[in-house]
């Protein structure tokens, strides 16, 4: 019978009568802190117990003297025990020398050593094992710690060299400090007490975590004014992240295993109303904005000059206000795609300028043109910023924008080859004429003398509005040349006549591209239009005219049929049955070079200016 029921006890252990080792007490080492022998001394003492009860020892009035361990002694020497280590445990957070740590390192495994010993005993009924058990000394360990947490994220002390707006941002601050520090302790000092396996460190974090998440949930229950919902998104999207990311943090701890500071029911309301709020901001400084450059323009005034060099300060600002919006937007909501919230901004404001830039161009104020070239500037700089940075706008609003500034442009441009073209009136009327036929070198300079005494006031743009500008003059400068010279006129009547004219053609292109590119036009494609144009006017065999049209038309797809018909009829000797079978066998052409030009040609359109009844 004692043979079976060694058997089915586990716990049972032999030992010899008054054998007493020459080791410690069980008081000595609890007052030493050395808990796990301590553990081990009262799990002996606990076998031995339930050994004597299994073999009915237990039941008799008086036990052998040798033998006898009270149970009720048993109890409360674990009682003590447990207390010990619980409020080492206690004190985790406060270790300062290599001594604690050691300390704090034996309370753990004595934890873990109970927790073992309460396994050992799941296999028994509640009747047939001691009142104490389980002990759940892991579970009661990790109810302390998260109650230790909680404790230290209240008690977070006031930090007053830094100065804070609200009591709200106050507690926040304070309990994300704490937090970060001490998480930093855990990693540095409570980490190395642990088992690898217990994953102390995710442990800790996540109740800092679920800590600091309540207090942020609870903040957010309330109605916030703008500065505190943006500083209670800008913890949960920018500063709090930014501490899981310090590197001993980041190390040791998955922040993808933490829950949303913020459940998506209380996110959302406060992303709307940051949203609203930075749009309005976002407004009312590009208002300001206008409002000074409009404000500057009625009163006469002249913009800057830095370095002889207009300054486009509205460029400057609004860029940078608009950016600096954007980039914030995209931090404390944590999405760029949510921050393209705020750029339906820039449309609203475009069509505002839109309405600015109409009363300038309209004005006859001695200021006009130079805030006319300023304004230029401004809507260069805004495109290019717009095509660099398309990732941030809708497609739509990017769209939107671009058209505008596209119509603003080219009105602007318009203003300035207007009165080019009003100047130069008089001279454009020898192009294509006798007097050109004789004299074309002479025709061609007087006209660039007079173009380049106009495009001097253009010295004050900066480089790349200048590029932009000269480079539109220069294509329209040429166009109108073109099309003066497709007035008709003169007849070439005869090929001596018709190279000649070619000849003086291809002069005058390369003075009038030297002219416009020293002045700054960038637009060094334009050199090949007048060249291409008089070797139609050397060519004397219509199916010869026919592929050097087709090449045209591959540098230029506008090139329509009412442009050929007006330059074929320069030459006189071509009769009108050749005009008419090059024309249809161009035509026939030009659909399937269309269908091959890339992008590029199709931006280099210059016969489309050209104008011709």
């Amino acid at each position: 019978m004692a043979k079976k029921l060694g058997k089915l006890n586990p716990f049972k252990r032999n030992y010899k009568k008054n054998d007493t080792p020459d080791v410690p007490t069980f008081k000595q080492n609890l007052q030493a802190c050395r808990f796990v022998d301590a553990g081990k001394q009262l799990i002996i003492r606990e076998d031995r117990l339930f050994a004597l009860k299994q073999e009915g020892i237990g039941s008799k009035m008086k036990l052998v003297e040798e033998e006898e361990d009270s149970e009720s002694r048993l109890a409360k020497d674990y009682e003590d025990l447990v207390e010990l280590v619980m409020r080492t445990l206690e004190n985790s957070l406060d270790l300062q020398s290599d001594e604690e740590q050691e300390v704090l390192r034996d309370a753990v495994h004595a934890v873990l050593q109970e927790e073992e010993q309460d396994a050992r005993w799941e296999a028994f009924q509640e009747k047939g094992r001691p009142s104490w058990r389980p002990m759940r000394c892991k579970q009661n360990h990790e109810a302390l710690l998260e109650r230790l947490v909680h404790r230290r994220m209240e008690e977070a002390e006031f930090d007053s060299s830094v100065e804070m707006h609200s009591s709200m941002q106050q507690s926040i601050t304070r309990k994300a400090k704490r937090l970060k520090k001490d998480l930093l302790k855990v990693v540095t000092w409570v980490r190395s007490c642990y088992p690898e396996h217990e994953n102390v460190c995710q442990f800790y974090a996540t109740l800092y975590h679920n800590t600091f998440s309540a207090k942020l949930r609870e903040v957010a229950e309330y109605t916030l004014c703008d500065e505190d919902c943006a500083l209670l998104l800008q913890w949960v999207n920018q500063e709090y992240p930014n501490i899981l990311s310090v590197r001993q943090i980041k190390e040791v701890i998955d922040h993808t295993k933490l829950d949303p500071l913020l459940p998506e029911d209380m996110i959302t309301p406060l992303e709307k109303q940051f949203l609203t709020s930075k749009k309005m901001e976002v407004s009312t400084h590009l208002r300001k904005i206008l409002d000074r450059e409009e404000t500057a323009w009625k009163q006469g005034a002249l913009p800057q000059l830095r370095d002889q060099v207009y300054c486009c300060l509205q460029a400057i600002d609004v860029i940078q206000c608009f950016h600096g919006h954007v980039e914030d937007t995209q931090k404390m909501l944590g999405d760029e795609t949510k921050a393209r919230n705020i750029t339906c901004q820039m449309n609203n404001f475009l069509k505002d300028y839109k309405i600015f830039h109409a009363k300038v161009i309209k004005s006859r104020q001695t200021n006009t043109e130079a805030v006319l070239m300023v304004n230029l500037s401004f809507l260069i700089q805004c495109r290019d910023y717009i095509t660099k940075n398309a990732h941030l706008f809708p497609e739509e609003v990017k769209t939107d924008c671009l058209s505008l500034l596209t119509t603003m442009t080219e009105r602007s441009q318009h203003y300035f080859t207007s009165n080019m073209h009003k100047e130069l009136k008089d001279l454009y009327r020898k192009v294509g004429s006798y007097d050109w036929l004789k004299d074309s070198h002479g025709v061609c300079e007087e006209l660039l003398a007079k173009l380049e005494r106009h495009i001097q006031k253009f010295n004050n743009l900066d480089k790349m509005c200048c590029q932009e500008l000269l480079g539109g003059m220069h294509k329209e400068f040429l166009a109108e040349y073109v099309r003066k010279m497709m007035k008709q006129k003169i007849k070439l009547s005869n090929k001596d006549q018709q190279q000649m004219a070619a000849s003086e053609l291809c002069l005058n292109s390369e003075r009038i591209h030297t002219c416009l590119t020293a002045a700054g036009s960038n637009m060094d494609w334009l050199k090949d239009i007048l060249p291409k144009l008089a070797e139609l006017l050397k060519l004397q065999d219509p199916d010869s005219i026919k592929l050097e049209l087709v090449n045209l038309m591959r540098v230029c797809p506008d090139l329509s049929d009412r442009h050929i018909s007006a330059w074929l009829k320069l030459k006189g000797n071509l009769s009108t049955l050749d005009r008419r079978k090059i024309r249809e066998s161009v035509t026939c052409s030009q659909d399937q070079i269309n269908e091959k030009s890339d992008s590029l040609q199709f931006s280099r359109r210059f016969f489309s200016i050209v104008r011709i009844k």
